[in-house]
């Protein structure tokens, strides 16, 4: 359902929801006067959505014109839902809930709703502040469904356990596990699927599964989703499905779950899990004497990291090549691997096209997509590409990109196969509607038909040898409410669609034989125990002819055809097998899954198993069912339609800032408040506090700012007005004493700011600010006005790709020009210049070669000074007291493992919640200067080069806290003297 929870989502942050709107308020030196950049990718608004409200019976449903029919069926998923979770949890729910659809992921995952970015594989959140639960379609009215029904028990389960606490006046310092809520939550929206049933065999085949009392160690993950399902159903069958609602009653007598467990079961925390996981070895061991794991059952191909969707071409010159998609835990990339007859690696894999780097390739579907090659050795394929899918040519002999295509109304693209002259593709793909259907697109005339059009779920068409029919997978079905799909024939002669298969079977990715007598194809079949077994790779025969009478027409005739239809299992995995592909030479490739990775593998001389198969079955299909018929609330009935007005409401408010007594800042205290309306499009943040020094200086002392932030458009708007005053240590202020920058400045201004981004990867952001400026700094006896007038002008590239303590591959930069003057007095006048250019090269799995470089001007009068030294950045020094108006600087580090995830074999470590252990060898230099680059200012480092060369240990705790020790050596005169040695000792995440 959802890969993470909302943790995850919050991966990196958007520039102007935070870095401006909390920035401008929070930051109150000169504002007009000293300019900051952020890195971070973009969150692109690509569509301009006009919402739409249905309010039901008990939800206000959010949606989009042209999704309005999707959004009909939602609400009679959600409705559906309400009255029997109402009936579970014994309990209504205390308002109207929210729900944000969105007609597919691309378009959900520019939601504003959450300010962090949304990795592929979400399915969906309940946002806790407002109430919100935010999900999209994906073509699949059953997918959709579950999701709805998931996120609707968290919601229920939300109110409940806080009405439970409020009941027994507990204070809400406490609530229920990860693992039970996300389990709670598959386990009542559905039963398990067929992915559910292939984790748990391979965790209990491979010994992976993670016992209850170590759940903590898969915080967040798919396994833990999977898992606690399990557990969910476990309780529900062993003690009684009403212990799960007890569970969540009884809650509140310990913060330690485990005793709630123990109070409920009436048994002891370790029993109950060493009981748990019997249940799970008697449901799924009997079955493995009878099976293989596919590394003992088929040849592999390629086994490292994640390899899936293969296919294989011929090379003019000979070669035989394997091309497939691959994650070696970094970015998915294209790969090639030449083979030789037995399909045996005769080299390395070489990265063929490299992914997420740029805004081409930003980002490719590694589950749920496929690749084709036509004979003439065009690799067809699809990537995200701004905010949506694009067909990409690839031409494999010249290995040379030939063509993309971008489709009108189009927004995610699957599967693309060629016909057999290699003259038009047939793909399935997602429209602005929100559903998915089949296309065929002529590249030569750029000529694009639409085959069909309805609310089923199609997917994989294959084009057969004959180029007379499609095969494809669908939940057409009589049996697609219950998560079935089947195969099915579009005959292009008639327009007519032919069943194929039938039955409780997660029928996929099909592909045909050379001759065209076969179809190919990866399923899994439900059995009489009500669970899905393992997904084999079958074939069903395609010949003599179809099965009558067709499913869907658009013309009137039909075709007779015999009754029985013979198919055949070919292989007889533990696990999972996908992606099978029919080679020219009789071999069979499919992709495996097996100790939670995928593998590519090969089977030689496929006849025979045609001939002996593990199983051999036959299927009538006269007469086959009518396809399954979701239900649907229309707008035109009992439902109100209205369009969506935005109203504000309040998102945090948090009082007494500080509250203290300074011999710097005097009292202070104050409050801060942040709004905005129900979509996230459009943000106020309020902040106001007293920095006086008696209470005599109410108003001298009052500050004040106000910010809006708007994020619909594809430009984020940024605007405001402040007020701060009062003393100020200042250590960017070129008229500070250096020793003690210690001024009072009153700046009363507005500021504006825009940030347009070009693509994910890179952006153009325009700074403002106007402001008064009235500075006086005693100790020197400076006393200066101005009206400030500051602008800047940025370009930001980031393609940076992130590990626990910080960024791994790729690289980031950031050019920015300004120019600050005094409107009035002509007493401040100065431009800048800054570039900062961050490299990492990613030399092994877990070792990174970072390289920083960094060029800073202020140059003019009252030119601020920029400043150096610390942790993160010359390593050494005292934090920030290498301090010059110009400077450049470098860093080098080697940063490797010591210990990974040390939790898995020190268990004791487990409670201190050490992620891992990491070191880096370092190496900095610097020079900063003011008027002369040699120039000696002693107090400021100034004027020579300085250095250091170490040691550092990163240790990352609970996979967000990075605590830093540096050792080393720092060096002045330009590396000939070696002052000191030096350990430092900080906090924050690696450069």
């Amino acid at each position: 359902m959802k890969r993470q929870r909302i943790a995850a989502l919050v991966a990196e942050m958007r520039l102007l929801p935070l870095a401006i709107g909390l920035g401008a308020l929070l930051v109150a030196p000169a504002a007009a006067q000293y300019y900051e950049y952020h890195f971070g990718r973009n969150k692109v608004q690509y569509e301009r959505f006009d919402w739409h409200v249905l309010q039901t019976e008990h939800f206000d449903i959010y949606y989009y014109p042209e999704m309005q029919t999707l959004a009909e069926h939602g609400a009679y998923f959600a409705e559906e839902a309400y009255r029997v979770l109402q009936q579970r949890f014994n309990y209504s729910l205390p308002r109207r809930t929210p729900l944000i659809f969105y007609a597919a992921p691309y378009h959900f995952q520019q939601t504003n709703t959450t300010p962090g970015f949304i990795p592929e594989g979400v399915g969906g959140f309940f946002e806790l502040i407002k109430g919100r639960v935010v999900l999209p379609a994906n073509g699949n009215l059953y997918r959709f469904r579950r999701v709805i029904w998931h996120e609707l028990v968290h919601v229920f389960t939300f109110h409940r356990a806080f009405q439970v606490l409020r009941d027994h006046r507990v204070p809400p310092d406490r609530f229920l596990p990860l693992w039970f809520t996300e389990g709670l939550a598959e386990y009542w929206s559905g039963p398990p699927d067929d992915q559910h049933e292939m984790i748990l065999r391979d965790a209990l085949y491979a010994n992976y599964l993670v016992p209850l009392e170590n759940m903590y160690r898969i915080y967040g993950t798919f396994l833990m989703y999977k898992e606690g399902e399990a557990l969910c159903h476990f309780i529900a069958e062993t003690y009684g499905e009403e212990k799960l609602l007890e569970l969540i009653e009884q809650f509140w007598i310990d913060r330690d779950f485990r005793r709630v467990l123990e109070h409920v079961l009436g048994e002891d925390f370790y029993a109950i899990s060493d009981r748990w996981e019997r249940w799970l070895k008697r449901r799924y061991l009997p079955d493995l004497p009878n099976q293989s794991l596919p590394s003992l059952a088929a040849h592999t191909v390629v086994a490292r990291g994640f390899s899936t969707k293969p296919v294989v071409y011929r090379r003019q010159d000979g070669r035989q090549m394997v091309y497939y998609l691959g994650n070696e835990g970094a970015y998915t990339h294209l790969y090639a691997l030449p083979v030789d007859s037995a399909y045996d690696p005769l080299g390395a894999p070489r990265v063929l096209i490299r992914i997420g780097r740029d805004e081409r390739f930003e980002s490719i579907n590694l589950l749920e997509d496929r690749m084709d090659v036509s004979r003439q050795g065009l690799l067809a394929f699809t990537t995200r590409s701004g905010g949506s899918d694009v067909l990409h040519l690839y031409d494999l002999e010249h290995e040379d990109l030939v063509a993309t295509y971008r489709f009108d109304r189009l927004v995610a693209i699957y599967s693309p196969s060629w016909s057999p002259s290699g003259r038009q593709l047939a793909f399935s793909a997602i429209d602005e509607g929100g559903w998915i259907d089949l296309y065929v697109f002529t590249p030569e005339t750029g000529q694009l038909e639409r085959l069909t059009r309805d609310l089923y779920d199609e997917r994989d068409p294959a084009w057969s040898p004959d180029g007379r029919s499609l095969a494809f997978a669908s939940d057409r079905t009589a049996w697609g409410d219950r998560y079935a799909m089947n195969l099915f024939l579009y005959r292009f002669d008639t327009g007519q669609i032919h069943q194929l298969t039938q039955g409780l079977r997660r029928d996929q990715e099909p592909r045909w034989s050379p001759d065209g007598r076969y179809v190919v194809f990866s399923s899994a079949v439900k059995g009489e125990n009500g669970r899905f077994g393992p997904r084999n790779i079958w074939a069903v025969e395609a010949v003599p002819s179809l099965p009558a009478p067709p499913v869907a027409t658009l013309h009137p005739e039909t075709v007779p055809s015999p009754p029985l239809r013979r198919l055949y299992r070919l292989t007889n995995l533990a696990t999972a097998a996908f992606d099978p592909v029919w080679t020219p030479d009789g071999h069979l490739l499919f992709s495996t899954f097996e100790h939670y990775r995928f593998a590519i593998r090969q089977l030689p001389d496929i006849a025979q198993y045609l001939e002996k198969p593990y199983q051999r079955t036959s299927i009538a299909l006269l007469g086959s069912d009518p396809a399954w018929q979701p239900g649907r609330l229309s707008a035109e009935s009992s439902v109100r339609r209205r369009p969506y007005r935005r109203r504000y409401s309040l998102d945090v408010a948090y009082g007494g800032i500080s509250i203290s007594q300074s011999a710097l800042w005097g009292t202070s205290g104050g409050a801060a408040l942040a709004f905005s309306d129900l979509l996230g499009d459009d943000r106020w943040y309020l902040m106001v506090f007293h920095a006086g020094q008696s209470s005599g200086d109410l108003l001298k002392g009052l500050n004040l700012a106000v910010s809006r932030i708007q994020l619909h458009r594809r430009t984020d708007v940024g605007y405001g007005l402040y007020r701060f005053a009062g003393l100020r240590y200042d250590l960017t202020d070129p008229d500070a004493a250096a020793e003690y920058p210690l001024l009072w400045e009153e700046l009363i201004g507005t500021y504006g700011a825009l940030s347009y981004p070009i693509s994910t990867f890179r952006r153009l952001e325009l700074n403002t600010a106007l402001a008064w400026s009235d500075k006086r700094v005693a100790i020197r006896g400076i006393e200066r006005q101005a009206l400030l007038l500051s602008n800047a002008l940025s370009l930001v590239h980031d393609n940076a790709l992130y590990g626990l303590n910080g960024p791994v591959d790729g690289w980031r930069a950031n050019l920015t020009i300004g120019y600050t003057t005094d409107l009035r007095y002509a007493n401040v006048n100065y431009y800048t210049l800054s570039l900062d250019v961050r490299h990492y090269l990613r030399l092994l799995r877990n070792v990174t070669l970072a390289s920083w470089g960094m060029l800073r001007i202020n140059e003019g009068r009252e030119a601020r000074l920029w400043f150096l030294g610390g942790s993160w950045d010359l390593r050494g020094f005292p934090l920030f007291d290498v301090r010059g108006s110009k400077l450049w600087f470098t860093s080098h580090e080697l940063r490797f493992p010591i210990l990974e995830a040390p939790s898995l074999y020190i268990p004791i470590l487990a409670p201190f919640g050490i992620a891992n252990l990491r070191g880096a060898l370092f190496f900095d230099a610097a020079h900063v200067w003011n008027n002369d680059y040699a120039q000696r200012q002693p107090q400021l480092y100034a004027g020579e080069t300085l250095g250091a060369v170490g040691l550092g240990f990163r240790l990352n705790l609970f996979g967000g806290l990075v605590l830093r020790y540096d050792i080393g050596y720092r060096y002045r005169e330009g590396f000939r003297y070696r002052e000191r040695s030096f350990r430092q000792f900080f906090f924050g995440w690696d450069f």
